[in-house]
């Protein structure tokens, strides 16, 4: 068991959730399709689903035009024709994608999160509260698009959403690893390792919900304190989630870690509070 007292690395954190993880299959139902997101700032990308690992995408339209690569992605059925899409960005420090493909909607929402240097990451809380920046150093940008179809201003999209806030979940991710959730209010929420290997430790951090469909949701955090993005889909249906952590995998920032989660959800409690009521 690692010491509870120590922040561990999340390539150590990907080793304590590897066995006998509760992480839902991956799919090949993209496998041999090829899809062009629209998004709003203007750039169009084309993305060709070679085989069930590997794709191409190519930007056609919009900042970055002409740039392409191929990459090792994963893929996950959240629903019918609804998929989670992650991998890393080979031409890009430190930088990986998420991608929430709604094919019935034709609508796709996609964060490019990026992970600090190592100069950055090693600014002091103190120092970046005192500039009045946020204490992460991790990136996040969000952008709503398009399948196949031009994007529009009235084009559906996944929104931002607070309908988890007042919220605490219990997250099974396997037979070792248990955290609770609190979720806060629309910017902050409190994480709590219950069993593995962060037993005891817990912390309060950053984070985005963006709504997806009747009880699914998209929740993603950045951490402050080890450079740790997390981003999963949360099925309130099916109490289940599906998703990755993204971080370094040691301490010397020479190399990353992308690794799928997923975990068995259990609401605890919901609390409900009035904003409005005196003090």
């Amino acid at each position: 068991m690692t010491d509870s007292t120590r922040w561990i690395s999340v390539g150590e954190l990907a080793h304590a959730f590897a066995p006998d993880s509760n992480t839902p299959q991956t799919t090949s139902d993209l496998a041999g399709r090829s899809l062009t997101f629209h998004f709003e700032n203007g750039q169009t990308v084309v993305h060709r689903f070679e085989t069930e690992s590997e794709l191409t995408w190519t930007v056609t339209q919009g900042p970055g035009l002409g740039r392409e690569a191929s990459e090792t992605y994963t893929a996950t059925r959240i629903r019918e024709r609804l998929y989670f899409v992650d991998f890393v960005r080979r031409l890009d420090r430190a930088t990986a994608l998420s991608l929430v493909v709604d094919l019935d909607l034709a609508v796709v929402t996609a964060l490019m999160a990026r992970l600090p240097d190592e100069t950055e990451a090693r600014r002091s809380l103190l120092e970046r509260a005192s500039t009045g920046e946020e204490l992460t150093a991790v990136s996040a940008l969000f952008l709503s698009g398009t399948v196949d179809i031009p994007y529009s201003a009235d084009a559906a999209r996944h929104r931002p959403t607070s309908d988890l806030v007042g919220r605490r979940v219990e997250y099974t991710y396997s037979s070792t690893e248990r955290y609770e959730h609190v979720y806060l209010n629309d910017r902050f929420y409190t994480w709590h390792c219950l069993q593995g290997s962060e037993k005891g430790l817990a912390d309060t951090d950053r984070c985005h919900y963006y709504k997806l469909g009747i009880d699914l949701y998209l929740f993603v955090w950045r951490e402050k304190i080890v450079p740790t993005l997390g981003v999963v889909v949360v099925d309130f249906d099916a109490m289940r989630t599906v998703g990755k952590i993204f971080g370094y995998e040691g301490g010397d920032f020479s190399k990353i870690v992308n690794f799928r989660v997923g975990a068995h959800a259990r609401v605890l409690n919901v609390t409900h509070r009035d904003d409005t009521a005196a003090i």
